[in-house]
C-alpha cells in the first residue's frame, strides 16, 4: 500500500505539490494568529513598561511614623514583598532634620537608601563609608558652599501645627559631609516612588541628604519614616507572569489589612500597570481573532476545494477501482492517501513558515530588531487542529465521488448536484449570519464569541448568494454569446457556469477580497483614528511642557516672548464642578497655534476666539506708582452704636488700639502676572489711609475686600457662634501718588464693579460700600473687567451625569463659566468633554492666584527655534516638548495599533492561498480541458475562439468576485467595524473614523484583482492547445 502511494504521488507530483503548498500554508496561517497574539503580548508588555514611570513599577510598604523601638511593625509583613518574584527590595529610612541650612526653621531631609552610592555619581569626595558620614546634592553644596570636610550640627526636626513650623526635637549630633553627589540616572527604577530629583522640587525633597543607617538609627528622634520599595524588574512583568503576580499583589494587600493594624500603608501602583496591560492585552484578542479565524477557515475551504477538484478528476480512475471489487475501506485509503500524505509533509514545514513570518511581522512592527520565530503552546495547538481540520476537509471533499455508484463515476460529466442540499447550506450559512450580526449589534456591542466570526460570515455569505446569482448570469450570457457566434466568450462563460469547481473558484476569489477590503478598511480607519487622535491630544503643532506656575505668570511671559500671538500661545488647564476639564487658552493667539481639525464644528479658531473675547463693561484699571491713598468711611452697622467723628482730611495710619479691627485689602496683579495684597487696617470713621504698593512698572486692580480681625472679646455670640460686629465700610476716594484714579463717579457707578457671584456691588451716595459681619462672607468688589459670568465654548457628550447643566461650571478658583453659544463636537486637548476658556479673562476674573494643573505653551509653525530658550529667559521652566508625531509614534505602539497589522498579514495569506488555489484547480482540470480543447479544434473551432474561452472561463469570476468582494467588504464594515476597537480608550474621547479613504480601499482591491487576472491569463496560456 505505501509504495502503491508513492507510486501514486509520483505520477501527479505536480497536484501532491500543490496540496504540500497549500497545508503549508493553511497551517502557517493558523499558527500566525496565536503567534502573533504571543508576539503582541510582549510587546503591549514592552511599550506599557516604556511607557510607565519609576513609580509605576513600584509597591511600597511604609510606616510614616515609626516610633523608636517600634520598626518590627513594618517588619512583620515585609516578608510577603521579598516573596514576590522578579521584583528587587530597597529598605528606606527618612526624617526632617535642622542645621544644614541657615534658616533655623528650614529643614532638610536626612536618609538613609539601601545601595545608594552604586546609584550616585560623586563630583567631589567619596561616597559613604564610615559613621557619621553624609553625602549632599551638588545644588545643595553650591547654594550652602559645602565642601567634603565640613562638619555640620544637625538635630531632629519637630514639627508644630500651630504655628506651621519645625523646631529641634531630639539631642543634637554631628555628622561630616564627605561628597557631593549628583544621581547618574534620577529615572531609573531604583528610586521607585520617591519624590528626590523632581525638577521644581522644594530643595529639601529635591536633593535629601543621604547617610548610613548608623546614623538614622543612633539619631535622637521622636519618629521617622520608613519603608520598602518593590521595584518590578523587567522579567517580573512577562506575559506569562501578569495574572500569577496580579494574585500575589492580592494576597499582599490581605495580608497588610491582617498583619498592619492600621498603620502599615501598601502603595500597589504595579497593579493598575498590570490593568492597563491586560486591557491592552485583551483588545489584541479582540482585534486579531476577527482575521485569524476566518484565514483558518479559508485555508480548510481551499484544501477542500483542491481535493475536491484533484478528486473529481479521477472519476474514471475511482469508477475502475470501485468496478474491480476493491473493499470500500481501500478505496478510501487510496483516494485519501494521496492528499493526506501531502499534507502531513506540509504541516510541519508551514507551522515553521508561520513563526518565521510573525517573526519577521514582529521584528518590523513590534519588537524592533528582533528577527526570531515566534512560537507558543496556542500556536502548536492551532496547527494540530489545523492538520486534523485539513484532513476531515480532505475525506468531505472525497466523499460525494466515493459514495456514488460505479455508473456515475464512469460518466465523464458529473451528475448536478442536489439543488434542496445547497440551498439548505446557504440558509444556515445566511441564517448563522444573521445570528451573530443580531448578538453583536443588539447584545454583546463587542467582538466576542461567535460575535468575532461576523466580517468571515458576512463575507461567505455575500460569495454564496452572488455565487448563486452569478452561474445563471454567467449561462445566460454564454448562451446570448453562442447565439451571437462568439464561441470564446461563449464557451468560457459556459464553463464557469456549468462547473462547480469553477464556482467554489468564484467564492473562494469572493472571500478573499472580502477579507482584503476589509483589512484595508479597519487599518486605513485605524491610521485615520490614531492621526485624529494625536492632532486632537497635542493641540498644536509642538508643546512645550512647563513646571508649575500661575496663570497670570504664564499668559504674562508668554505674551512678553512673543507680544502679537503670531507663534506661541498660553495654555492651561484646570477642573471644573461639571464634571468635565476646562481649557485655559490665550484666544489671541489660538487661529495662529491650535491645529484645527473639521471634527472641531464648522466654527474656526478665529470664530471661536471672537465668541471667547465678548467685551467686557469696563476697562481694566491700571495702577501705576509705589503708593494707593484710600478714603474710607467706617461705620458701625449696628443702629445702638454712634459713629465716632473723624477728620478726613489728615491720613490717620492703622494701630491706634482695639477699635482697628477693620481689614481693608487692595488686591493687584503685577506686571509679571501674578497676584500681590496689601492691606490697612481702619478703624470707625472717616479717615485716610496709605499703603505702599509694588507698582512703579505698573499693576492692574483685581480687587477690593474687607474683613474683621478676629479676637476682640465678646464679639462673637457663643450660642450662634456667629460674630456680632458688623461694619459698613464705604470707599470714596483711591488716588495713587497723590493723583486720583477713582473718584465718586465711578465708585458709585454699580455697573464698573461686581461682586464674586457676578451681581452689581452695592454704591452709596459717596463711595462703593462694602458691608462686613455677622453670618455673612467677607465682602469683595470686583472691577467688571471682564464679562462675567465668563464666556466658554463648551463640548459636552451626550452621555453626561443627569442634572448637569450642560452651561454653566465652577473652576477651582470660583470663577463661573456659561456658554450662549452651541456647544461644539470637540475641543483640541479636551475631544468631547470640556469647556474652552479665555485664560486672560480667567485671571481677571478672580483676584488671586489662578493655579493650573498643567501648564504648557503651544508653537504653531512659525515659532523660532529658540523659543525654549527664550521662554526660559522669561521666567518659565520648560520640563519637555512633545508634538503630534510622537503622540502618533506612542500610539502606534499601543495594542489595537499592533493588533491591526495582523489584518494585513491575514489577508496577504489569503490571496496567497486564493492564487495556490487556482493553480492547483487548473492543473486539475488541464488534462480534461486539453481534451475538450482538442476536440473542438478538430471539429473546427479556431485556435483564437479556444484561447479566448480560457480567458473568458477566468477573467469574469476575477472581475466579479472583485466587484462582490469589495461590496460584502463594504457590508462587512457598515455592520461590524464600529465594534472593531482600532485606538485604547483614552481620557481624550473623540467621535471615531467610521469609513476610510476611498483610494486605501479601492487600491488593495485593484491590486489583488489584477494579481488574480495575471493568474488567470497565465494559467489561460498555459492550458492553451497548440496546432
Amino acid at each position: 500500500m505505501i509504495s502503491l502511494l508513492l507510486s501514486m504521488l509520483a505520477a501527479r507530483r505536480g497536484q501532491a505539490l500543490v496540496v504540500f503548498l497549500l497545508s503549508a500554508f493553511a497551517t502557517a496561517a493558523a499558527v500566525t494568529g496565536p503567534a502573533y497574539l504571543a508576539a503582541a503580548d510582549r510587546a503591549v508588555v514592552a511599550a506599557e513598561l516604556d511607557a510607565a514611570d519609576r513609580g509605576d513599577r513600584t509597591v511600597s510598604l511604609s510606616i510614616p511614623d515609626v516610633l523608636p523601638g517600634e520598626e518590627a511593625g513594618l517588619l512583620a509583613v515585609t516578608g510577603a514583598v521579598l516573596d514576590l518574584p522578579g521584583f528587587r527590595t530597597v529598605y528606606t529610612v527618612q526624617m526632617p532634620m535642622l542645621g544644614l541650612e541657615p534658616v533655623a526653621t528650614d529643614i532638610s531631609y536626612l536618609v538613609f537608601r539601601e545601595d545608594v552610592c552604586a546609584n550616585l555619581r560623586m563630583v567631589a569626595g567619596r561616597c559613604l563609608m564610615s559613621p557619621n558620614e553624609v553625602v549632599i546634592g551638588a545644588d545643595t553644596a553650591r547654594r550652602l558652599d559645602l565642601a567634603p570636610g565640613t562638619s555640620v550640627t544637625i538635630t531632629w526636626a519637630e514639627y508644630v501645627p500651630p504655628q506651621r513650623i519645625y523646631r529641634p526635637g531630639g539631642a543634637p549630633a554631628e555628622i561630616t559631609v564627605v561628597g557631593v553627589y549628583e544621581p547618574v540616572d534620577p529615572d531609573v527604577l531604583y528610586w521607585g516612588r520617591t519624590p528626590y530629583f523632581v525638577p521644581g522640587a522644594l530643595d529639601a525633597y529635591r536633593e535629601p541628604v543621604f547617610t548610613s543607617r548608623y546614623v538614622v538609627d543612633a539619631m535622637d528622634r521622636g519618629s521617622d519614616y520608613r519603608g520598602v520599595d518593590a521595584l518590578a524588574e523587567a522579567d517580573a512583568l512577562g506575559p506569562d507572569r501578569l495574572a500569577a503576580l496580579d494574585e500575589q499583589l492580592a494576597r499582599l494587600a490581605e495580608q497588610v489589612r491582617a498583619d498592619g493594624a492600621g498603620y502599615v500603608y501598601l502603595s500597589d501602583d504595579v497593579g493598575p500597570l498590570l490593568e492597563r496591560i491586560s486591557s491592552a492585552q485583551a483588545l489584541t484578542r479582540q482585534v486579531v481573532p476577527v482575521a485569524a479565524v476566518p484565514l483558518v477557515v479559508l485555508c480548510l475551504f481551499v484544501v477542500f476545494v483542491a481535493v475536491a477538484a484533484g478528486t473529481a478528476a479521477r472519476r474514471t480512475e475511482l469508477g475502475l477501482i470501485a468496478l474491480r471489487g476493491i473493499p470500500r475501506r481501500t478505496r478510501w485509503t487510496l483516494a485519501a492517501g494521496e492528499p493526506a500524505a501531502a499534507i502531513a509533509l506540509g504541516a510541519p514545514v508551514g507551522y515553521l513558515l508561520g513563526s518565521v513570518a510573525v517573526g519577521l511581522l514582529a521584528g518590523l512592527r513590534l519588537e524592533e530588531g528582533r528577527f526570531a520565530p515566534v512560537t507558543s503552546v496556542a500556536a502548536v495547538l492551532a496547527g494540530c487542529a489545523t492538520f486534523v481540520g485539513a484532513l476531515l476537509a480532505v475525506l468531505a471533499a472525497q466523499r460525494r465521488e466515493l459514495a456514488s455508484p460505479v455508473a456515475d463515476l464512469l460518466r465523464r460529466v458529473p451528475a448536478r448536484s442536489r439543488l434542496w442540499t445547497s440551498l439548505l447550506a446557504e440558509t444556515v450559512m445566511v441564517a448563522l449570519t444573521v445570528v451573530a450580526v443580531a448578538q453583536l449589534r443588539l447584545f454583546d456591542s463587542q467582538l466576542i464569541g461567535v460575535s468575532l466570526l461576523v466580517p468571515a460570515l458576512i463575507g461567505v455569505t455575500v460569495a454564496l448568494l452572488a455565487a448563486r446569482v452569478v452561474a445563471p448570469l454567467t449561462g445566460q450570457l454564454g448562451a446570448v454569446a453562442l447565439r451571437r457566434g462568439r464561441l470564446g466568450p461563449a464557451l468560457g462563460l459556459l464553463h464557469l457556469a456549468r462547473q462547480p469547481a469553477s464556482q467554489r473558484l468564484f467564492t473562494l476569489l469572493t472571500v478573499t477580497v472580502v477579507l482584503t477590503g476589509y483589512a484595508a478598511i479597519a487599518f486605513d480607519v485605524a491610521r485615520q483614528s490614531r492621526a485624529a487622535l494625536a492632532e486632537v491630544r497635542s493641540g498644536a503643532d509642538r508643546v512645550l511642557t512647563l513646571l508649575p506656575v500661575d496663570a497670570g505668570t504664564l499668559l504674562t511671559a508668554v505674551r512678553s516672548v512673543d507680544p502679537t500671538g503670531e507663534y506661541a500661545m498660553a495654555v492651561g488647564f484646570a477642573d471644573t464642578d461639571a464634571d468635565a476639564p476646562a481649557l485655559l487658552a490665550d484666544s489671541s493667539a489660538l487661529a495662529a497655534t491650535a491645529r484645527w481639525r473639521p471634527e472641531f464644528g464648522p466654527a474656526g479658531p478665529a470664530d471661536v476666539a471672537e465668541a471667547l473675547r465678548r467685551p467686557a463693561a469696563t476697562a481694566p484699571i491700571t495702577v501705576d506708582g509705589t503708593e494707593i491713598s484710600v478714603d474710607l468711611v467706617v461705620v458701625d452697622a449696628d443702629p445702638g452704636q454712634p459713629d465716632p467723628p473723624g477728620d478726613p482730611g489728615q491720613p490717620d495710619p492703622p494701630g491706634t488700639g482695639p477699635a482697628d479691627d477693620v481689614r481693608f485689602t487692595v488686591h493687584l496683579r503685577s506686571t509679571s502676572g501674578g497676584a500681590a495684597a496689601e492691606a490697612t487696617f481702619a478703624r470707625l470713621g472717616r479717615h485716610t489711609y496709605r499703603i505702599p504698593v509694588d507698582c512703579a512698572d505698573g499693576c492692574q486692580l483685581a480687587g477690593l475686600s474687607v474683613r474683621l480681625e478676629p479676637g476682640t472679646a465678646g464679639a462673637v455670640d457663643p450660642d450662634t457662634e456667629v460674630d456680632q460686629r458688623v461694619r459698613e465700610v464705604t470707599l470714596t476716594d483711591l488716588s495713587v501718588g497723590g493723583d486720583q484714579l477713582l473718584g465718586p463717579a465711578e465708585l458709585t457707578d454699580e455697573q464698573r464693579w461686581r461682586d464674586p457671584s457676578g451681581d452689581p456691588s452695592e454704591a452709596g451716595p459717596d463711595g462703593l460700600r462694602l458691608l462686613a459681619g455677622g453670618a455673612a462672607p467677607d465682602p469683595w468688589a470686583l472691577p467688571a473687567d471682564t464679562p462675567y459670568p465668563l464666556p466658554a465654548v463648551t463640548a459636552l457628550a451626550d452621555d453626561r451625569p443627569p442634572g448637569l447643566n450642560p452651561t454653566t461650571a465652577l473652576l477651582p478658583t470660583g470663577a463661573q463659566l456659561t456658554s450662549d453659544a452651541d456647544p461644539v463636537p470637540a475641543l483640541p486637548v479636551l475631544g468631547d468633554r470640556g469647556f474652552l476658556v479665555d485664560m486672560e479673562y480667567a485671571v481677571r476674573a478672580v483676584p488671586e492666584k489662578t493655579g493650573l494643573e498643567t501648564a504648557q505653551v503651544w508653537l504653531g509653525p512659525r515659532a523660532p527655534a529658540d523659543i525654549a530658550e527664550r521662554l526660559d529667559a522669561a521666567g518659565l521652566t520648560v520640563t519637555g516638548e512633545f508634538t503630534p508625531e510622537q503622540i502618533r509614534a506612542g500610539l502606534d505602539r499601543q495594542a489595537p495599533a499592533l493588533a491591526i497589522w495582523f489584518h494585513l498579514l491575514a489577508a496577504a495569506l489569503a490571496v496567497i492561498l486564493a492564487g495556490s488555489g487556482m493553480v492547483l484547480l487548473a492543473m486539475v482540470e488541464r488534462r480534461r480541458r486539453a481534451e475538450d480543447l482538442t476536440a473542438l479544434r478538430t471539429q473546427g473551432l479556431p485556435s483564437r475562439s479556444a484561447a479566448g474561452s480560457l480567458r473568458w472561463s477566468g477573467l469574469p469570476a476575477v472581475l466579479l468576485a472583485a466587484a462582490t468582494g469589495l461590496g460584502g467588504a463594504l457590508l462587512a464594515w457598515w455592520l461590524s467595524g464600529s465594534y472593531l476597537p482600532v485606538t485604547v480608550e483614552e481620557a481624550v474621547p473623540l467621535a471615531p473614523v467610521r469609513w476610510p479613504r476611498p483610494v486605501a480601499v479601492l487600491l488593495p482591491v485593484i491590486g489583488v484583482m489584477l494579481l488574480f487576472g495575471a493568474v488567470a491569463l497565465a494559467l489561460g496560456r498555459a492550458l492553451r492547445v497548440r496546432d
